[in-house]
């Protein structure tokens, strides 16, 4: 075959086959993070860190936490912190199981639950704390009454979120199942 007929046919290949090919390869891993595309190292690592979340240190940006406690009793006093010991999910390492607090480090809408369990003739009173101010209160009455509150709040970098018993103090025994949990995830990273 002559040259003239050859490269029509290269050209049409590469046009119409290896191009979308690519283009899609591209677009797969822009959207969904599954590898790196070869190019330089800087143009490499930071594609990378875009399409699967990573801020500029190369930690992931996602959040999500749930805890609970692991003991058989817990005592609280008024105004006291709760802090849960037994983490489920700590992703982003962000609940400090010493001081019970969450600290955000992604800006974005969070989603942020919380259940307790009220004692043995107690009625128990908690509130969630953003930055010390009263998000939304949970109460329980004396017969084993369980509250749970699920709130969606705007959170920017460096805010903190706990719970914090408002009553009097609780004695709670025999808390076999992991009736209080503290949950937060990161559902929409941004400022809004």
């Amino acid at each position: 075959m002559k040259i003239e007929r050859i490269m029509p046919l290269v050209y049409t290949y590469i046009v119409f086959v290896l191009v979308p090919l690519i283009l899609n390869q591209v677009y797969v891993n822009a959207n969904y993070g599954l590898q790196c595309i070869q190019c330089d190292n800087d143009h490499r690592e930071r594609f990378c860190r875009e399409s699967i979340g990573t801020d500029d240190n190369g930690h992931g940006s996602f959040t999500a936490f749930t805890v609970t406690l692991n003991r058989n009793s817990v005592k609280w006093l008024h105004g006291e912190i709760v802090k849960y010991t037994r983490v489920l999910t700590n992703i982003g390492n962000t609940y400090n199981t010493h001081t019970g607090i969450f600290t955000v480090k992604t800006d974005g809408v969070y989603a942020v639950s919380a259940a307790m369990i009220g004692g043995p003739g107690q009625i128990t009173h908690y509130s969630i704390r953003k930055n010390n101010h009263v998000m939304v209160w949970l109460f329980t009455g004396a017969k084993f009454d369980i509250a749970a509150q699920t709130i969606n709040l705007a959170l920017r970098k460096g805010d903190r979120l706990w719970i914090v018993l408002e009553g009097c103090a609780v004695l709670i025994t025999h808390v076999v199942h992991p009736y209080h949990q503290f949950s937060a995830v990161l559902v929409k990273p941004g400022k809004f």
